[in-house]
């Protein structure tokens, strides 16, 4: 079976979103999940698509080719980002954002330009181990900071006591 020529992930808001922060952090999943993809299934990915889906029901597509083939988040992201800001929303009623990786290749076919900032791979690194972590133990088990959620609020059933916190039963809940 040939390998697809694309892959896309879509995030839909519970409501229609007018926060361009949580518009940013719904292109960073989207970007983290499509990374994690090329990765497992050994592509890399010459273009980015990102397509709005306004409350109206109509819908802005914009692409661009990346500088590099690619399939690490981070170059994703920054793509998907620029593409977003080009845009040039302001107060718009998003109701889902699709991220597509276009012009797929196999990874071993790709090629880096090679830079003199020993900085520029530790993020790459970073990535590896993530991909390991979460193959063993589940996607979300490691996710950009940007994406974490504070933690929800104390069940009924929970309590203070003394500066810790537990259940009605007297265990230690945290």
């Amino acid at each position: 079976m040939p390998a697809p020529a694309s892959l896309s992930t879509e995030h839909r808001f519970a409501r229609d979103e007018l926060d361009p922060a949580a518009h940013r952090r719904a292109l960073l999943a989207l970007a983290d999940n499509l990374g994690a993809r090329l990765r497992a299934t050994g592509q890399i990915a010459t273009g980015v698509t990102c397509t709005i889906r306004y409350a109206d029901l109509s819908a802005t597509r914009r692409s661009r080719t990346l500088p590099e083939a690619t399939q690490h988040t981070l170059l994703l992201a920054r793509t998907a980002y620029t593409v977003y800001d080009s845009l040039g929303l302001q107060r718009a009623r998003v109701r889902s954002i699709t991220l597509r990786a276009d012009a797929l290749r196999p990874a071993a076919r790709a090629t880096r330009q090679l830079t003199l900032d020993a900085g520029d791979d530790k993020p790459l690194a970073l990535e590896a181990v993530a991909d390991r972590a979460r193959a063993r133990y589940g996607h979300q088990v490691i996710y950009p900071a940007a994406l974490a959620v504070s933690s929800p609020p104390l069940s009924a059933r929970q309590r203070d006591r003394g500066g810790r916190t537990e259940d009605v039963h007297g265990r230690r809940a945290t």
